[in-house]
């Protein structure tokens, strides 16, 4: 028989993994860098993926420096970008990441075929950027995400607590069997 709190916890669970279903099929996390600030960069696919690289860092860094960063120093997972530069700055055209790649620069009709840039500061909401990522200066707990294809923002990917909650459950199943 159970108690009231053993379904509230089943309950949580259940919750936790229902709308894993309805977020991104966040692939992988990647860390890079070192310092006291952090900073996290999503990229959305349209093949569906989505990545997370959690950048540290001291000093200043822009959007833009941040990519040369992941490519320095992140030699543990595949990660490629191409840009076009010009006055006002650099123009993200193409982002490999393992297996998921995607490349466009804005064709007619609809123009959707580019990787739109997306920002939030700590747990603000996501904003489409008013500027380009050669003049964001990010801080710490800024978080960026680039979405290719389509207008709509960054999928949610679920919190930490979430992805622990689910894994603990997992975990729970594989030891009673």
């Amino acid at each position: 028989m159970r108690t009231s709190k053993q379904n509230i916890v089943i309950g949580l669970f259940g919750s936790g993994v229902i709308s894993l279903s309805a977020h991104a099929d966040l692939v992988d996390t990647f860390s890079v860098g070192e310092g006291d600030s952090n900073a996290s960069i999503q990229f959305d696919f349209l093949d569906g993926n989505s990545y997370l690289v959690d950048i540290a860092w001291d000093g200043d860094l822009t959007g833009r420096q941040a990519f040369d960063l992941i490519n320095a120093e992140g030699q543990a997972f595949d990660f490629e970008f191409q840009y076009e530069s010009y006055s006002f700055g650099d123009f993200l055209t193409g982002v490999n990441i393992e297996q998921s790649y995607n490349y466009g620069t804005g064709t007619p009709p609809d123009y959707v075929d580019v990787w739109h840039y997306w920002t939030a500061e700590a747990a603000d909401a996501w904003e489409l950027s008013p500027v380009g990522f050669s003049s964001r200066l990010l801080l710490d707990g800024s978080r960026d995400a680039w979405v290719f294809g389509t207008n709509d923002g960054p999928m949610q990917i679920p919190a930490p607590a979430t992805l622990a909650l689910f894994g603990l459950l997992h975990i729970g199943k594989k030891r009673r069997r």
